[in-house]
């Protein structure tokens, strides 16, 4: 018997590499119906809905600014009596308050910077910001707030904004970037439990 040519070889070889494999066969499986809810299971279910969202109603937090909150304030203060700058390092604390206001009955925004504190949460509030100078550059809002009670952490929600220096540049447009970071936040905030 004569061997067979090694291109023959090598060729069959890479026909059985790259033959491709049938897919094993469908078996089609009944889909098992969900279990209808019985009534107590939806009325519990709604009155624990409601027992938690008035139980968050009832705390208090206290807003902590992290150190770079603080250096982001500084870094803004300086855009504050720029001609053409809508920079209010204000509006961003008030912004902050407003929305935490909508989901707790207490609100407070601690100078100091220390997180242990009796009675209520504590909410760690960490800032960045960045003001466009010149036409068609940004503005970016961004920060993370970090909820604790003691010192276990609870809940950690980003949210940020942008917007951009218009031209001509007759206002920086940073307004608007700290209005879209907490209309983001305010967003996430609603949707935690």
């Amino acid at each position: 018997m004569k061997p067979l040519p090694m291109s023959l070889v090598l060729s069959g070889i890479v026909l059985l590499v790259t033959a491709h494999r049938l897919p094993a066969p469908i078996v089609e499986e009944s889909t098992p119906k969900p279990a209808a809810p019985t009534k107590a299971r939806a009325e519990s279910k709604a009155a624990g809905k409601s027992a938690s969202e008035s139980g968050m109603r009832n705390h208090s937090v206290t807003v902590v600014l992290t150190d770079n909150t603080r250096a982001a304030i500084l870094y803004l203060k300086n855009y504050e009596d720029k001609p053409f700058s809508n920079v209010r390092t204000g509006e961003i604390l008030e912004q902050l308050r407003q929305a935490l206001s909508s989901r707790f009955s207490n609100v407070s925004i601690s100078e100091r910077n220390s997180s242990s504190r009796s009675g209520g949460l504590t909410m760690l509030f960490d800032l960045q910001a960045h003001v466009g100078s010149i036409s068609f550059t940004a503005n970016t809002v961004s920060f993370i707030a970090t909820f604790k009670d003691g010192g276990r952490t609870l809940q950690t929600i980003s949210a940020s904004g942008k917007s951009t220096v218009p031209y001509p540049a007759f206002s920086n447009n940073f307004s608007k970037a700290v209005q879209q970071g907490f209309a983001d936040f305010s967003q996430k905030l609603s949707a935690t439990r």
